[in-house]
């Protein structure tokens, strides 16, 4: 009856695969983040939007790791914010496979994914394994 529901540490596990992700992310494009950091370019997203994106992607890798559910809080803001603002891909090197002219489709689409996965796994950690019957 229960087979189908994974196990709290199944769980923790895939909560800290997301905060690997969002850490891959970062890193890979820290150089980009920085660049829009010192500069405040005609076109470039505002300085703000790229620290507040910053802060919550180091807040959602902290809230993850430890395998808190707060750390979902600030994952459902940059996740769209890096998709939409920076255009960021959260699974790297998969845009790079599609031609050039997709590559924001793919962005859309991956990460879209990455954010509908996070929100199912969000819903798995608040359910109970406590079904009442009349």
């Amino acid at each position: 009856m229960g087979l189908d529901i994974p196990s709290n540490y199944r769980l923790i596990g895939a909560t800290k695969l997301l905060a690997v992700l969002v850490v891959i992310g970062l890193i890979q494009h820290i150089e980009t983040l920085m660049h829009a950091l010192r500069y405040d370019l005609l076109g470039m997203v505002p300085v703000i939007v790229t620290l507040l994106v910053l802060i919550s992607g180091v807040v959602a890798c902290v809230g993850l790791f430890k395998g808190e559910k707060w750390g979902f809080i600030p994952l459902y803001f940059y996740i769209p914010a890096v998709t939409l603002f920076l255009q960021f891909s959260l699974i790297p090197f998969i845009p790079n496979v599609f031609p050039a002219k997709y590559h924001d489709i793919a962005i859309m689409v991956i990460n879209g994914l990455v954010l509908l996965y996070s929100v199912l796994l969000l819903l798995r950690r608040m359910e109970t394994n406590y079904i009442q019957e009349y």
